[in-house]
């Protein structure tokens, strides 16, 4: 397969909240505005993508592909998955949401949380559009009467509290210019975003009186402005024991052959050194910068390799 049919470049969007976990005074609050974006502080591995067994050499902690998710979620945008992504996904452990509905996928999540307490989703991974850093927008395709919403990042963290979820990454082009004021409790459209299609199932804001300084869940970025990919991997290029484990749920359904994996999940698997995280802050210019191109294929060979490696450690 040639590179160029391997990565799909979408701009979507990372949005990230650090808040100070320091509580104000009912008179403090009154005084303040409700919430405004806090400074930029960097965060590590351990705190961003946390795992019970987590050591330097990465694919050394799971003892089955099952392990590699455990406790974690990823949430696709329809028109940006993959028909194998459901069916991978779930095979590595992650619980997986995919739908255009920002009220489905999040009261799917709190759902799961109330029902699976011995499996709780604490980190949460978003793979969304960014909508030039306007708004967090899932769509089944980019036609005006497609279905399509959007929600605001404190909204989402707002409607997110009290689920169980700590952390949310968020996988998306700019994503820190989400961070802007402007947008980060409601919904704005930029002038002239052609990104910005008619909602037709809605738009979420954070309610007007929300502080979101009382925040339970952090939000997690990519320090630099940055174009993310979504890498298209073949269960072909798999071992036969991942091919193996994967196909065992889906009865050998030729449509699993395709599979959609963010470039930010491959480096927080690999504990990439490249990858440097940030809560809170906020960007105001667009970059066009990515990762470099014989970097990105070494970052997707490394990433079979270690799937492969835990997938066959059970079989040893």
């Amino acid at each position: 397969m040639t590179f160029t049919a391997r990565i799909l470049a979408i701009c979507a969007l990372i949005f990230c909240g650090s808040l100070d976990p320091s509580r104000l005074s009912g008179a403090d609050r009154r005084s303040r505005p409700i919430q405004s974006v806090p400074s930029g502080r960097p965060v590590n591995f351990a705190d961003a993508w946390a795992h019970p067994a987590i050591s330097q050499n990465a694919d050394l902690i799971w003892k089955s592909l099952h392990d590699i998710g455990s406790g974690k979620a990823i949430v696709f945008s329809p028109d940006l998955s993959e028909p194998g992504n459901r069916q991978f996904f779930h095979t590595l452990g992650f619980q997986y949401f995919e739908d255009p509905d920002w009220r489905v996928v999040i009261q799917q999540i709190k759902d799961h949380n109330e029902s699976h307490p011995e499996n709780r989703i604490e980190t949460l991974l978003i793979q969304s559009h960014g909508t030039n850093g306007d708004a967090l927008k899932l769509q089944r395709g980019n036609q005006p009467d497609a279905a399509r919403s959007y929600i605001a990042p404190a909204a989402l963290q707002e409607r997110l509290e009290g689920s169980g979820v700590r952390v949310c990454v968020l996988a998306a082009c700019n994503a820190g210019r989400l961070f802007r004021e402007e947008n980060y409790r409601a919904v704005r459209k930029g002038e002239g975003n052609r990104l910005f299609e008619p909602p037709t199932l809605g738009i979420i804001n954070a309610s007007p009186d929300y502080d979101a300084i009382r925040a339970s869940m952090i939000f997690v970025r990519r320090t630099e402005s940055h174009i993310e990919l979504i890498n298209e991997c073949r269960l072909a290029e798999f071992s036969p024991a991942t091919q193996a484990a994967v196909e065992g749920g889906t009865a050998k359904d030729k449509t699993v052959n395709k599979i959609a994996v963010p470039e930010i999940l491959i480096q927080l698997l690999l504990r990439d050194d490249s990858l440097h995280l940030v809560a809170g802050g906020s960007e105001t210019e667009i970059s066009r910068t990515e990762t470099n191109e014989n970097y990105r294929e070494k970052l997707i060979t490394r990433f079979l390799k270690f799937v492969n490696s835990v997938a066959d450690r059970k079989n040893s």
